[in-house]
C-alpha cells in the first residue's frame, strides 16, 4: 500500500518507523479537515521531536487509534494502533 505524499516531517517518522518494523493498517481522509490520514498497526517505536505545526496526541481510543503525530492541526496525521 503505497501511501500519498506527506509532508518531510511526517516521512521521516514514516519512514523510521517501516524501517523499524511497524506496518501502515489504513490510509485515507480521516476527520472533515484531515487530507491525509495513515494508521499503523503497532504503537510508535519510539517519541519523535516536534517543532510547530507538528503536535503529538494520544487518542488512546480503541475504536480510533492509540496515539497520533498531526501536522497543521490535522490536516495530514500519522496515527498509530495498539497491536504488538
Amino acid at each position: 500500500m503505497t501511501p500519498p505524499p506527506l509532508v518531510a516531517a511526517l516521512q521521516s517518522i514514516l519512514d523510521a518507523e517501516l524501517a523499524a518494523g511497524n506496518e501502515i493498517r489504513d490510509v485515507g481522509a480521516g476527520l472533515p479537515k484531515c487530507e491525509v490520514l495513515i494508521v499503523l498497526r503497532k504503537p510508535f517505536c519510539r517519541s519523535y521531536a516536534l517543532a510547530p505545526p507538528l503536535e503529538f496526541v494520544e487518542i488512546n481510543d480503541p475504536h480510533y487509534w492509540k496515539a497520533e503525530y498531526q501536522y497543521d492541526g490535522g490536516r495530514q496525521t500519522l496515527a498509530c494502533g495498539f497491536d504488538q
